[in-house]
């Protein structure tokens, strides 16, 4: 369905969206107001395509880190502070995922706990004052392609957490190479499971959405 842009809908949809969201489309556009409410609606369909493989990197890195601490220091890992690699802020996450979960009455196990807590949690565990973490345990969930570096997979998981927030609160991300961040999302996934990056390829809309910029 082809979608009119008349100078009454652009306006509709300016006070809809708001001149200050919309304003930063516009720029990219040269004033171009119907130009703009395009990459507008391209910048939602590209947030939107990067959402599944962004899901399947966080579901793959959380639950192949959550393994590694349950093998090593047991089923309630999360309630231990195994020696000084962790500390500050760690404890106060891992304490309210635990307090958010009792309060509405659910059992604080560790696949309840591994699921609450957020993307922060799991990029800020593989952060350089975690070193001796990553050495002791950390460093075997990413064993895939060889050894990597802790930084090898903080630094794109850290950027990717920014893309992720951007997208989760509907702003810009047309500024981004999106090429390369798919590239780093589907690489970090492969780091921890090979057949798990494939499969979220298999299924991305990422290059299929690229060309279909206005």
């Amino acid at each position: 369905m082809t979608f009119v842009y008349s100078p009454a809908i652009i306006a509709n949809l300016e006070s809809s969206h708001s001149p200050e969201r919309l304003a930063p489309y516009f720029d990219l556009a040269g004033g171009d107001k119907e130009l703009g409410l395009k990459l507008y609606a391209w910048n939602s369909a590209l947030s939107q395509a990067l959402y599944t493989p962004l899901q399947g990197l966080e579901v793959t890195l959380r639950n192949g880190i959550s393994a590694r601490l349950k093998a090593s220091y047991g089923p309630t890992w999360f309630e231990l502070n195994p020696g000084p690699a962790l500390h500050y802020p760690l404890p106060e996450m891992l304490l309210s995922a635990r307090t958010e979960l009792g309060k509405r009455g659910i059992l604080p196990d560790h696949g309840r706990v591994v699921a609450e807590l957020n993307w922060g949690f799991w990029t800020g565990i593989l952060a350089k004052r975690y070193e001796p973490l990553w050495r002791s345990d950390l460093r075997m969930v990413f064993q895939s392609t060889g050894p990597l570096t802790r930084a090898q997979i903080f630094q794109p998981l850290d950027d990717l957490r920014r893309l992720r927030n951007r997208i989760a609160h509907h702003e810009p991300i047309l500024n981004r190479n999106i090429a390369a961040d798919y590239a780093a999302i589907v690489d970090l996934i492969r780091y921890v499971s090979p057949t798990t990056a494939q499969w979220v390829d298999s299924q991305s809309q990422v290059a299929a959405v690229l060309a279909t910029k206005p």
